[in-house]
């Protein structure tokens, strides 16, 4: 900036190549289009899932069956500590297969687990599912078994959002196996 005595004996300012008021128009004006143009699709892709979420019923269904059954607190005990499953009601079923057990525990919320435990090798995959079906998230890992606590515990575990084959895999043979023992 410098200082510059004019005719009248006045000082006057020169900003030298200073930004004009409408170039910062036109810098504002271009960064909120490309907000627009980027962040709309995303938002109306959430909002897409949400609605198709919701419109899922098995979720509900599930919630409404594990919560109006009195649940397995015996064999529901070991698993409770690992999955954080204190205050839930919970039940553990067969598969079928022998090797297999499916523990399904719910709270008033409608928030679900779903655990497929492999008795055979240890292996889990937890399926937790938040209010009806909006948000499903997987875990995955071993169970070593704790003869003085009496309970199991999770090792080597991982999550992830569905993205996995094993997940979308468990999610479908549970779906079945209930469509199977319960009509939906």
């Amino acid at each position: 900036m410098s200082f510059r005595r004019g005719r009248g004996g006045a000082a006057r300012v020169e900003m030298g190549e200073a930004i004009s008021f409408e170039d910062v128009l036109t810098v504002m004006t271009v960064l909120l289009l490309l907000r627009l143009v980027f962040m709309v699709p995303l938002v109306n892709l959430d909002k897409a899932k949400t609605i198709s979420a919701r419109a899922d019923k098995y979720w509900s269904s599930q919630a409404d069956y594990v919560l109006s059954h009195s649940g397995d607190s015996a064999r529901a005990q070991p698993y409770r500590n690992a999955f954080g499953l204190e205050g839930k009601r919970a039940m553990v079923s067969e598969t079928g297969s022998g090797k297999n057990v499916f523990l399904e525990a719910a709270t008033a919320d409608s928030n679900l687990t779903v655990l497929r435990h492999d008795l055979g090798d240890g292996s889990f995959i937890a399926m937790n599912v938040q209010g009806r079906g909006h948000a499903v998230s997987f875990r995955r890992g071993k169970l070593i078994w704790s003869k003085e606590e009496s309970e199991w515990f999770p090792a080597s575990d991982s999550v992830d959002y569905g993205t996995r084959p094993e997940s979308k895999a468990m999610e479908t043979q549970f779906r079945e196996w209930t469509k199977g023992r319960r009509g939906y």
